[in-house]
């Protein structure tokens, strides 16, 4: 009849069985006194069996994992098991925490990314987006005036006057960088909408396209014939806008009887016009639209046909070309070949050597036998026939043929006699 005493392992009443709370009710293999919490549930017990400071008792939603614990060892008021946090030693990193560029998974949510770019602009918050929920703000984007930062730089204002002109963005200034275009500006000419009234004016356009405006002097922004300083045509039109319709064109400033608009090709040279006869002088003076074949230089060697050079297919043949003597050609078109040319190449003609037989033109032997215009030895010679030695020997010549033949004759003569 004694009273039961709790946790004291003895049957003190002795009726056979231990008080109630020393009884392993669940099967986990603690009761009560061992301090299972709850002994019908055998899910719940008293041992930190992963060893991270809690067991199923103490709230242990995993007591096989050492991550999954219900103390919130990083104090940012979310644990690794029903808290969802999925660094409990980060305080910057649980469920909800503001995603940043670390490269981490801050709020615990594998579905949000750092670099996401959310508002389809083209950056991330990780790129340098200060708003990544509105398009028209991101790096590098255009000022506009809605109160935004829109390019991310505190330093850019909308409202800033960018060109220093007295009007911003906001005020309609359509070009901030120029200083001469905002709002009541004056127009210049230069193919900008100077007074940003969204219109160009009718003379900063060029309609024929030549390169001039009518703000610049084009007299005819429909003819890209016509504008300042353009050529005079033969059309009766005022070409380059000085208010004289073909001046020089019409009148003869050669003359030489033709103007421009009768054909004359060369209006400032007399030689050249049409029908005019060809001369040396590499123009088409006739004006039929072609260069006369002789006065081309088809060799490039500096000389054409009708300058003197006699091979307008060789480079090396011209009037003034050096003589080479051994090419046989006549190479400076002095009309001799290099054996013809005694000038330049000392030509053979019919001249031996000078040692004994000289066949000059003359026929003018040297020392030996001087065959000259008077038929002259040298004059030192013992056989000297010089015009002062006594005879000439062409007359000596003929005597002695005389006398040959007289003789031959003579002994002829004696001969028929003695055989008589």
């Amino acid at each position: 009849g004694a009273p039961e005493v709790a946790c004291d392992g003895v049957d003190n009443d002795c009726d056979g069985a231990l008080h109630g709370d020393e009884v392993d009710d669940d099967g986990d293999g603690y009761d009560e006194c061992d301090g299972d919490c709850d002994d019908g549930d055998a899910a719940l017990d008293p041992v930190d069996l992963d060893g991270d400071g809690a067991s199923t008792c103490d709230g242990d939603c995993d007591d096989t994992d050492p991550t999954a614990s219900v103390l919130d060892l990083d104090g940012d008021g979310y644990d690794t098991c029903a808290g969802g946090d999925c660094d409990d030693g980060d305080a910057a990193i649980h469920p909800g925490a503001e995603e940043i560029c670390d490269g981490v998974d801050n709020d615990c949510d594998p579905a949000t990314v750092e670099n996401a770019d959310d508002d389809g602009d083209g950056y991330a918050e990780c790129a340098g987006d200060c708003d990544d929920a509105e398009p028209a703000v991101y790096p590098g984007a255009e000022e506009i005036c809605d109160g935004l930062d829109n390019d991310c730089d505190p330093a850019t204002d909308e409202l800033y006057d960018d060109d220093m002109d007295g009007y911003t963005l906001c005020d309609g200034d359509c070009d901030d960088d120029d200083v001469d275009t905002h709002p009541g500006a004056a127009e210049l000419c230069d193919g900008l909408d100077n007074d940003c009234d969204g219109a160009l004016p009718a003379d900063e356009e060029d309609g024929d396209e030549d390169g001039m405006m009518p703000c610049d002097g084009d007299c005819d922004d429909a003819d890209p014939l016509t504008y300042d300083g353009a050529p005079e045509q033969c059309d009766g039109l005022d070409n380059d806008c000085d208010g004289t319709l073909d001046e020089d064109v019409d009148e003869d400033l050669d003359a030489d009887g033709y103007n421009a608009c009768q054909g004359d090709c060369d209006n400032e040279n007399p030689d050249i016009y049409p029908g005019a006869a060809e001369i040396c002088d590499g123009n088409d003076n006739d004006c039929d639209g072609a260069l006369p074949e002789d006065e081309e230089d088809g060799d490039g060697d500096g000389y054409s046909a009708c300058e003197g050079d006699c091979d307008d297919g060789d480079e090396t043949v011209h009037a003034d070309a050096g003589e080479d003597c051994e090419d046989g050609i006549d190479n400076n078109c002095d009309g001799l070949t290099d054996e013809e040319d005694e000038e330049n190449c000392g030509g053979t003609g019919d001249d031996d050597d000078s040692a004994g037989d000289d066949d000059d033109t003359a026929d003018d032997d040297d020392t030996g036998d001087d065959d000259d215009t008077m038929d002259d030895d040298d004059t030192a010679a013992a056989d000297d026939d010089d015009i002062g030695g006594g005879c000439n020997c062409e007359m000596a010549r003929d005597g002695a043929t005389t006398r040959l033949w007289a003789f031959a004759l003579l002994t002829a003569l004696a001969t028929i006699r003695r055989r008589r």
